[in-house]
């Protein structure tokens, strides 16, 4: 456990280090800041406008979740970029044969910054949702963002060589976020085109509550982990 902890001290000096790491660990509660005040703001201009009240309205719920990916995402994508570096350097492979061992770099570098990523994504939703949740609600939302938030780090180190590929492959696993749009505005069966992505199982949570979901959104997700934490494995061997 110690070796775990001293290695995770190694990402807070990587993250404090590099700016655009450090501000992303902000970025959470800038980005409740300004939906909690913008959109309600936003809302009344565009009432007055059109006339029609609750035109944004709608769709807060949907807010609130992308809110919560996003606390999610950008906390794992730290641990993700400093992986990237980490192996960018041929500092993994040595790191992994280290008493540390491979379980304990992952736990340092992927499990503490999803635990971390759990409660600011707790707070985040707590302080700035648009719509009320329940503290059951919150904390399953919270969770599994989170571990959605891991997924997407895995995606990063699996298919990117280094930073700047990372870069690159975290815009485009942002495209794993729109399963949870298609079931605000894709009725029907056609809608579970979209299953294959855990985020549309989540969003599925948030608008029913039937708590079948919640299972399906982890073993989604797991699944998907298992796969890339394979190939991602095969990298740094």
């Amino acid at each position: 456990m110690n070796a775990i902890l001293i290695s995770f001290k190694q990402v807070l000096k990587e993250t404090a280090g590099d700016a655009m790491l450090f501000v992303v660990c902000f970025a959470p509660f800038l980005c409740g800041i300004v939906m909690k005040c913008g959109l309600p703001f936003i809302e009344n201009l565009l009432t007055k406008y059109f006339g029609k009240p609750e035109i944004i309205t709608p769709y807060y719920l949907l807010f609130d979740l992308m809110m919560a990916f996003l606390s999610a995402m950008l906390f794992c994508f730290v641990g993700a970029m400093v992986v990237l570096g980490e192996m960018d350097n041929n500092i993994s492979r040595y790191l992994c044969v280290t008493p540390l061992g491979q379980r304990g770099y992952f736990i340092s570098r992927f499990a503490i910054p999803c635990v971390l990523a759990m409660i600011v994504t707790g707070i985040v939703l707590t302080t700035f949702s648009l719509t009320p949740h329940s503290v059951f609600s919150t904390v399953i939302i919270s969770v599994l963002a989170s571990i959605i938030g891991m997924l997407i780090a895995f995606i990063i180190v699996a298919l990117a060589n280094n930073k700047v590929e990372g870069m690159a492959v975290s815009k485009l696993s942002g495209m794993l976020l729109f399963g949870a749009v298609a079931p605000f505005f894709v009725k029907g069966d056609i809608q579970y085109v979209f299953g294959l992505l855990p985020s549309f199982w989540l969003a599925k949570y948030v608008i029913t509550g039937g708590t079948i979901y919640i299972g399906i959104t982890f073993c989604n997700t797991v699944l998907w982990i298992w796969f890339l934490y394979g190939k991602y494995k095969k990298k740094i061997a």
